[in-house]
């Protein structure tokens, strides 16, 4: 006789694939997509935190997948590695300086936030960040990443920004002004913005994150711009924000292969 298949297990793994797919998500919506009740679902939930399979989102009540899940499967997102590990940094970083952080990744030609303290900071008055599309030119992220790219990625992204019918990308056809800014942010070792036409109210600084070769990510952190100026900002945030960020490129080079791009 055949024994029978668990259920609980399969609707676990329902789960897990709806997570997979999507890459982020409330309780609610995988149960609607894994069609599993939803009482059940945070019923596995739990148990897969439990066991280090997912995690819940600092910003949200969503779920994501966690490194666990690398011993299962390789369905797991750069992004997502980039999260996890930077999350709690994110936390201690928000603590220290008060103002709210960001990781944000390359998405076509935007930076994404991925993870942020904007609703735990006590000093921020943004909310709903994540998801939030940033332009490569103009945005403290955006320079870090290109700054820091390898040559055959930047050119490629400045060819395609060049030709882009986004106002925002406008810029990238001024090669030459692009080339300086970017220049100037190498030898600075840091990007940083104060107001523009996106975000008036506030500035920032950016830093890459990057593994071996290739940049995974930028982490960023944002003050208000009538409280405080650009100079103020990085010598306050710069400090903190590099320490921050090398201690997440340790933590990924300790929980992830090194490849070349």
């Amino acid at each position: 006789m055949q024994p029978k298949p668990i259920r609980a297990f399969a609707r676990g793994l329902a789960v897990l694939e709806a997570l997979n797919r999507l890459g982020s998500a409330t309780a609610m919506v995988l149960a609607r997509e894994a069609n599993v009740p939803r009482p059940t679902v945070y019923r596995l939930l739990r148990t897969l935190e439990d066991g280090g399979y997912v995690g819940r989102g600092s910003a949200d009540d969503s779920f994501t997948l966690r490194l666990q899940v690398r011993r299962l499967s390789g369905g797991f997102a750069d992004a997502q590695w980039i999260v996890e590990i930077a999350g709690p940094a994110l936390q201690d970083l928000t603590a220290r300086i008060s103002w709210p952080c960001d990781i944000s990744t390359l998405e076509g030609l935007k930076m994404v936030i991925r993870d942020t303290t904007h609703r735990v900071a006590p000093l921020s008055i943004d909310r709903n960040m994540v998801g939030r599309k940033l332009p490569l030119l103009g945005t403290a992220s955006g320079l870090a990443y290109l700054s820091a790219a390898p040559a055959q990625e930047q050119a490629a992204l400045l060819s395609l920004l060049a030709s882009s019918a986004d106002p925002h990308d406008a810029p990238a056809q001024d090669a030459a002004g692009v080339a300086r800014l970017l220049n100037l942010t190498r030898r600075r070792g840091y990007a940083s913005r104060q107001g523009g036409p996106i975000w008036p109210h506030t500035g920032a600084i950016a830093l890459p994150i990057r593994l071996g070769d290739r940049v995974l990510g930028c982490v960023s952190t944002i003050w208000m711009a009538r409280v405080v100026d650009r100079r103020e900002g990085v010598r306050t945030c710069l400090e903190p924000l590099q320490a921050t960020r090398d201690l997440i490129e340790r933590r990924l080079a300790e929980q992830m292969p090194t490849r070349s791009t």
